[in-house]
């Protein structure tokens, strides 16, 4: 464990919250998290996104996220100071995280609410789909880039739908049963995940190493939306 992964666990523990705690609060701020998801960030198995930092060090009272991740004796490599760093400067510039010490213009425009979407891993297996019920994931926030009809978010895994897309991509999926052919959608086949276009009787992959995959009326399948990038 670094001394990052110990540091949240200790203002956790600091704090008297729970896994299941935290994963609530930040729930409550915005930020839709799993207590597993809490875990992980402990264990450094993954790491938290920054709009989801930034509300850890709001709940844990951590004001100077430098001093308190990084201080004198921290074990991390460039890129890891280069993100506390931008982290900082994210914190010291979003009035929600420091102290108002003039009244603010009132007559300066409101920025829109940020949105926040769920980003999934590609499961290898998800049943009928309800994985994005009780599947493992983390909040994003929705950028200018991001389609706004977009429901949630997967991570592709594999190579079969290169050049459209690659291994590691991640695709924005609007929620919908029906598709038409020739468009790119996430279904699920006999408690597989895919990533293809769909066709005529088949699910199509893009790279030509890969042959279609045949759907017959025997299986189960389903379609759980529309690809939008």
């Amino acid at each position: 464990m670094s001394d990052f992964e110990a540091t949240l666990k200790r203002l956790r523990t600091a704090s008297g919250l729970s896994q299941v705690e935290v994963a609530e609060k930040l729930t409550s701020m915005g930020v839709e998290v799993t207590n597993k998801a809490v875990s992980k960030w402990e264990q450094g198995a993954t790491k938290p996104d920054v709009p989801t930092f930034l509300r850890l060090c709001k709940l844990y009272g951590v004001r100077d996220p430098y001093a308190a991740f990084v201080g004198s004796n921290a074990d991390l490599n460039a890129l890891g100071l280069q993100r506390l760093n931008e982290y900082t400067g994210l914190l010291m510039n979003d009035e929600r995280f420091v102290e108002i010490t003039e009244k603010p213009d009132t007559a300066a425009a409101e920025l829109p609410e940020p949105r926040y979407i769920r980003l999934y891993d590609m499961p290898a297996s998800a049943g009928t789909g309800v994985f994005l019920d009780y599947a493992d994931f983390i909040t994003i926030e929705m950028g200018d880039c991001v389609p706004s009809e977009t429901d949630y978010a997967l991570r592709i895994s594999g190579d079969s739908m290169w050049p459209t897309f690659e291994d590691g991509e991640i695709v924005y999926v609007r929620k919908q049963e029906t598709l038409r052919l020739g468009e790119i959608g996430i279904f699920v086949l006999n408690s597989e995940v895919y990533c293809k276009e769909f066709g005529r009787g088949e699910l199509i992959s893009h790279n030509g190493d890969y042959d279609p995959i045949k759907v017959s009326p025997y299986d189960a399948f389903y379609i759980l939306g529309k690809v939008l990038n």
